[in-house]
């Protein structure tokens, strides 16, 4: 596959988050517009997509961190000369005052992004948990050829609907299918170590991902024996389980879950990340 450009990476990804557009529309958008064309570096108009939608999943990989805060620099170097001297004539020395190269305003703030995800709640999560355990297990089985267990996927379904239908949920209720969810995944795991024992090898995102169930196992069934709600780095999400809650004591929203940063912003409009973490 030929390689892209940085300038089409980083320029879809901007569009992206400028319009709001999933991965699909971006697409489509960047096909159907000239202009779009034009900034993510094409010679000249076509109307064939660029690329296809899946591949943004590798554009968001590469661009790490580190390689944006480079390209950050990059942009602020170009755009923010070095300026003479209020009034005229050179820079004054370094040897001739102490505040040589310390001008302007500087605004220092943090603040917070928003992260889009489904509000958690501890039987939701679980479900979600489950049913991702039950497809590693089908997946292990249908390559590996290895017989299907019984996991009575039917009887935990309609369990969680049971609560998810309720319209009162009790907290005994919800204890019940907090303790019934927990049962089923702890009966799940044991069916992932028989295929392993043999020459059946998991793939990279499985371990990953049943990394995360184990984690969020084991915070569920603490919280459920000592009849608390909270836990160190609480796993809120198994698709996203870096990111973790944060009281803010708002009316609106209590918890929020969004990444915070911290900023620095000149006269100039430059703007700096100097941290950036999804812990509280």
């Amino acid at each position: 596959m030929p390689a892209k450009l940085l300038r089409m990476t980083l320029g879809s990804l901007l569009i992206q988050k400028q319009r709001g557009f999933s991965d699909r529309e971006l697409v489509e958008e960047i096909t159907d517009n000239p202009y779009f064309q034009y900034f993510i570096g094409l010679p000249r108009y076509q109307t064939e997509p660029p690329f296809v939608p899946l591949l943004l999943v590798e554009f968001r990989k590469r661009l790490t961190n580190d390689l944006l805060g480079e390209i950050n620099e990059i942009i602020i170097a170009y755009n923010a000369p070095d300026d003479p001297a209020p009034g005229g004539g050179n820079k004054p020395d370094a040897a001739e005052t102490d505040t040589a190269g310390n001008n302007g305003t500087l605004i220092l703030d943090a603040i917070s992004a928003l992260q889009h995800i489904s509000f958690p709640q501890d039987v939701n999560l679980l479900n979600e948990t489950r049913e991702n355990l039950e497809g590693i297990i089908d997946d292990l089985c249908r390559r590996f050829d290895y017989y299907v267990p019984r996991m009575y996927r039917r009887n935990a379904r309609k369990d969680y609907l049971d609560l998810a239908k309720c319209k009162k949920r009790t907290g005994k209720k919800i204890c019940r299918a907090i303790k019934q969810q927990l049962q089923y995944i702890r009966r799940d795991r044991k069916y992932t170590d028989e295929p392993l024992d043999t020459e059946c090898e998991l793939t990279a995102k499985q371990t990953e991902r049943l990394a995360v169930i184990d984690k969020v196992y084991e915070q569920q069934k603490y919280m459920y024996k000592n009849k608390v709600h909270t836990v160190p780095d609480r796993i809120v999400s198994i698709s996203q389980p870096y990111i973790r809650p944060i009281v803010r004591g708002k009316a609106a929203a209590p918890e929020e879950f969004e990444a915070k940063i911290d900023l620095s912003l000149n006269e100039k409009g430059m703007v700096r990340i100097a941290k950036m973490s999804f812990d509280a």
